[in-house]
């Protein structure tokens, strides 16, 4: 196992033998017998190097689970083995704030563990790095009535839900409103997340349907260049409430018509899953405490009310546009 991740870390089997200390032809022979042994190839090998097969990917994930549990065994005393914990924990977040709330919480549940965050923007990517156990824990995003499809065999707690906000230029005109009825920003430019990133293209395009327009998204952005755009007055956004980059203003929605709600995942074969209601309260605790140093969150809050995480539609399904 040990072998085969080294092979996926390196992505070649040369610098993988560097690595193990010992040769390519040797290393070459041990990684076949493995595959005869599984039943199939783990990697395609090419000029670049060597990357996973679908199979491949599934052994990796396997291979951090297992090599976790045996390293604590090794660093365990023999009357401590009865609470063995692995040593590394993976998380995948994709907002800063869920990301604390999430890190605080495994420094009071595992504190010896190791924490290593995935670098993954999709949501999809995210749900596919929990399916095949190299992700511990994630906390996505859904829009409310554009549920997730989930795995059924994911623990989930939702964590939070927000109101969906515009985001303005400052000198926009219609900056100065308290908030903003749909229907007044029919002729707008809007910019919205990557169309591989999430479903905010398709909520939106929605909600502007029930309010009686069809938004022209001219710029499919997730990056710097997004906030550039809006800044300059060349297109609007949906956004979260914590957004508070100068040069911009957040503006309520009238009837809240788009609603995003946070879950926190875990694979209910995980080890860490007995932790699953402290990290979720932690998450959500670390959420809420962000929305409240947004004024314009806020006093939106004190108008309407906090928003309700859950539950969820006990069936998750995609909704139809």
């Amino acid at each position: 196992l040990r072998m085969v991740k080294a092979v996926a870390d390196e992505g070649s089997i040369t610098r993988a033998a560097t690595a193990l200390g010992t040769t390519q032809p040797a290393l070459t022979r041990q990684l076949r017998r493995v595959e005869e042994h599984l039943g199939g190839p783990l990697f395609e090998r090419s000029r670049a190097g060597a990357e996973l097969t679908p199979l491949g990917r599934v052994v990796v994930g396997r291979a951090h689970a297992v090599l976790s549990v045996i390293d604590s065994l090794q660093a365990e005393p023999v009357g401590g083995a009865a609470h063995l914990v692995p040593a590394q924990v993976r998380i995948g977040v994709k907002f800063g704030n869920a990301l604390v709330g999430l890190i605080r919480g495994l420094r009071s549940v595992v504190p010896s563990a190791e924490i290593v965050t995935e670098s993954e923007t999709r949501i999809d990517g995210l749900l596919d790095l929990l399916s095949s156990h190299r992700l511990d824990f994630a906390v996505v995003h859904e829009f409310v009535g554009h549920e997730l499809m989930l795995d059924p065999r994911l623990r989930v707690r939702p964590v939070g839900c927000e109101p969906a906000f515009v985001l303005l230029a400052a000198d926009h005109p219609l900056a100065d409103r308290p908030e903003l009825e749909l229907s007044q920003l029919r002729d707008e430019k809007w910019l919205m997340s990557p169309l591989d990133v999430d479903r905010e293209a398709d909520c939106m395009t929605r909600i502007c349907f029930e309010a009686g327009f069809t938004p022209v998204i001219s710029h499919y952005l997730s990056d710097g260049h997004a906030i550039e755009l809006i800044r300059a007055g060349e297109a609007i956004a949906l956004s979260t409430p914590t957004n508070r980059d100068s040069g911009m203003v957040l503006k309520p929605l009238v009837g809240t018509p788009m609603r995003t709600r946070r879950l926190l995942l875990v694979d209910r074969d995980n080890p860490f899953v007995e932790h699953l209601d402290k990290l979720a309260r932690f998450t959500a605790d670390t959420l809420a405490e962000t929305l409240e140093k947004q004024p314009v969150y806020k006093a939106w809050k004190d108008l309407h009310g906090a928003l309700p995480a859950g539950p969820r539609p006990r069936r998750s399904a995609l909704t139809a546009s």
